[in-house]
């Protein structure tokens, strides 16, 4: 048996990874699906045929693998040398994906819980009738950059993309949310929120997160949100909303 592992480009194995991500039993978030997007990839070949997927981020995390049905059985063989290919040190690996999970944990030297997953119960309260949230403009630039500080990566691309929103109670901005649709999904989008710091521990955050799951949902898309494993306070926020995790990110090191 001849295993090879052919770096392409994403476009050439797009179809099937969105196949393979799709068909997992949760969803993932924007957080490991850009860590997907910006990997290297590479085709798998098993005796010159092609058998799978896998992906590294960054020349040291594999974030990808995944094999046809015909060549599970290769399993082991084909993942140890995943492990070879450039400087690998380590995976991501979501509970979700019993393929990828089962073969990162062989071997492994440490597993570490990275973040939780979140989806939205399907009765998710509504905010409350005081707050409401809008559409971020260009002329809300200064506002969120006062409020949330570092909070938002690419402030301006986001803005400017339509993902950002304003929490607003009594007219007064109590907080900033943002959709991200999937590049991966074609319903599905991550949500998150800020609370400007004089509004915290007052139910903003969780308004926030119930006004931007009615908002996915306006537009057909599934709202799903991420967190840091040691990120509490969030996690809190996010079941006070009415959402759940039974996924967990892990990262698994060799």
């Amino acid at each position: 048996m001849n295993i090879r592992f052919i770096p392409v480009p994403f476009a050439e194995i797009a179809d099937a990874l969105r196949s393979d991500i799709v068909g997992l039993a949760s969803p993932i978030d924007s957080f490991l699906e850009e860590h997907i997007l910006t990997s290297r990839h590479y085709r798998i070949e098993i005796d010159r045929a092609a058998a799978g997927r896998c992906a590294i981020h960054g020349e040291s995390l594999i974030t990808q693998f995944a094999l046809d049905a015909a060549y599970r059985r290769y399993g082991q063989t084909a993942f140890q040398g995943v492990r070879r290919l450039e400087s690998v040190q380590a995976a991501f690996v979501p509970t979700c994906d019993e393929i990828f999970l089962s073969h990162a944990i062989d071997d492994h030297r440490q597993i570490d819980r990275q973040a939780y997953f979140f989806q939205a119960l399907p009765n998710t309260p509504a905010p409350g009738s005081d707050v409401s949230i809008r559409q971020a403009g260009p002329d809300d630039l200064p506002t969120i950059r006062a409020g949330s500080g570092s909070f938002f990566d690419t402030l301006e691309t986001n803005l400017e993309s339509g993902k950002l929103y304003i929490t607003e109670r009594a007219e007064t901005c109590v907080g900033f949310g943002i959709v991200d649709r999937s590049t991966l999904y074609t319903d599905v989008a991550s949500i998150g929120m800020y609370t400007v710091e004089w509004a915290r521990h007052t139910g903003m955050g969780t308004a926030t997160i119930r006004a931007l799951i009615a908002e996915c949902r306006r537009g057909g898309l599934r709202p799903v949100a991420g967190c840091w494993n040691y990120n509490h306070r969030s996690k809190q926020t996010l079941e006070a909303a009415g959402m759940f995790s039974h996924t967990r990110l892990l990262r698994i090191s060799y």
